[in-house]
């Protein structure tokens, strides 16, 4: 596979990722974001918890989710919505590359071999 079509098939993986990210965010994302508490969550602070927030506004309903590293005794930080977000993105871009990757592989067909042809 040449450089040029990997790099054409990791853009579209990347796109489409974070097409499903922000599609799935609502469903997943308090599971998927604990997962990333060893990047983002360091001693004392190494409990992770998602708390999700729900306003209502002129526009409509909106929910906004957030990633806290909670200590021992209640004490917290505020790790945002986006950097966990984004490394959750990484990862689903990682695992479907490979995935296409392998699956490119193995479909890759090798050339037959005739009857008429000798093999040395």
């Amino acid at each position: 596979m040449s450089l040029r079509k990997l790099a054409v098939l990791f853009a579209s993986i990347a796109v489409s990722t974070a097409m499903l990210g922000c599609v799935l965010t609502i469903a997943i994302w308090p599971g998927e974001a604990k997962l990333t508490a060893p990047l983002f969550c360091e001693d004392p602070y190494n409990q992770p918890m998602v708390v999700s927030d729900t306003f209502v506004d002129s526009e409509g309903t909106g929910t906004n989710f957030t990633l806290y590293c909670v200590g021992d005794r209640g004490e917290f930080t505020d790790e945002g919505f986006l950097l966990p977000w984004l490394a959750v993105w990484a990862a689903h871009t990682l695992i479907v590359f490979v995935l296409a990757l392998l699956i490119a592989a193995a479909t890759r067909r090798r050339p037959e071999i005739s009857d008429t042809e000798s093999v040395i």
